[in-house]
């Protein structure tokens, strides 16, 4: 059959007519990891948990700042500006630096975590009469100004007679077509399937694929979900914190692992490193998150034997850690107050 090039206006409708074998690749998108995002096993909504003002205070915490790190150059295939070197008084000094803290916020503001969207299954009409008038399914997109793609209205004409609202990845594609959104696809991009996508993470190229899935999917998507759980998960396992640490990212992964009760490692990797405020503060959203009345104002080294002495999963491995560093704390603090006394 002829592809058809056609196109017809209706009213504030586009009448766009698909080739069957077309659109069955809305619905068989790319196997993507497996394709099917399976709960990660939160005990919550991570939505609800996500954007309450005192979980974002404690991720922003945990997530740091480094402005070296933030504004490092990326491989984005254009050229870079050579850098420029300018006198300034202190008043442009201070300007320049509100303008860099604007910046520096909006690079770090984070994706958020939330569950998987429901499948659109509205039926509108059936139509028995127009079965074998096409092959082909008809697409009509509201392409009127001031709209949001998500509340834009899309519905399709199978074949088979059923007018319905498109579903999701039929309605992504349409809204890319005509708004289309800088660095996404209309077509899933081979770097998200599951040999390529491991590639990349055995290259600890974490912020890379992180990146890509923003721009690509929403974050309630199927596809987006499961591309960033395997992401957080892999940093986990093989404890590459700091190479998402501090990036937008770090904040989703932690709440990930709190949510799924693997935070544990995490714990680990900051009392080995001697950060014991991250350490004190991800006990703290642990506590938070699980809306539990344990006091979190204690004292940060208490706050943290009590996780580890309480609802700890890994408690032989906390305790060595823990054991270790509070013995070389100690002996920090004799030869500190040896030094004091010696020089008085």
């Amino acid at each position: 059959m002829a592809t058809r090039a056609a196109m017809f206006t209706f009213s504030k409708f586009r009448y766009f007519p698909i080739l069957k074998h077309r659109v069955a690749k809305f619905s068989v998108s790319s196997n993507l990891l497996n394709a099917s995002a399976l709960e990660p096993g939160y005990s919550r909504d991570p939505g609800e948990v996500f954007f309450k003002e005192n979980v974002q205070t404690l991720l922003e915490r945990l997530t740091g700042r480094d402005c070296d790190k933030v504004f490092h150059n990326r491989k984005l295939g254009e050229r870079l500006e050579p850098p420029k070197y300018e006198l300034l008084t202190q008043a442009e000094v201070d300007h320049v630096m509100a303008e860099m803290e604007v910046k520096l916020k909006r690079k770090l503001q984070m994706p958020p975590l939330l569950k998987e969207r429901d499948p659109i299954k509205k039926i509108y009409s059936f139509n028995p009469e127009l079965q074998g008038f096409d092959d082909s399914k008809y697409v009509f997109i509201n392409i009127s100004q001031g709209i949001t793609n998500r509340n834009r209205e899309v519905v399709v004409r199978d074949p088979n007679g059923v007018l319905r609202e498109a579903s999701w990845e039929e309605r992504q594609r349409m809204c890319q077509i005509y708004f289309p959104v800088p660095g996404r696809k209309i077509n899933v991009p081979k770097m998200f399937e599951e040999g390529n996508i491991q590639n990349c993470l055995d290259r600890d190229e974490f912020e890379f694929v992180l990146d890509r899935a923003c721009a690509q999917f929403d974050p309630d998507d199927p596809e987006y979900i499961s591309v960033t759980r395997k992401t957080y998960d892999f940093v986990d396992e093989n404890t590459k914190y700091t190479s998402l640490r501090p990036t937008r990212h770090f904040g989703p992964m932690v709440l990930h692992l709190v949510l799924s009760k693997k935070m544990d490692n995490l714990l680990f990797h900051f009392i080995n490193t001697k950060d014991i405020d991250a350490a004190a503060n991800l006990v703290r959203l642990f506590h938070t998150v699980a809306d539990d009345t344990s006091p979190t104002e204690v004292d940060e080294f208490q706050l943290i034997e009590n996780y580890i002495q309480g609802p700890a999963l890994k408690k032989p491995a906390l305790e060595l850690a823990w054991q270790s560093f509070l013995e070389i704390e100690k002996q920090r603090r004799e030869v500190h107050s040896q030094q004091n006394n010696a020089s008085n």
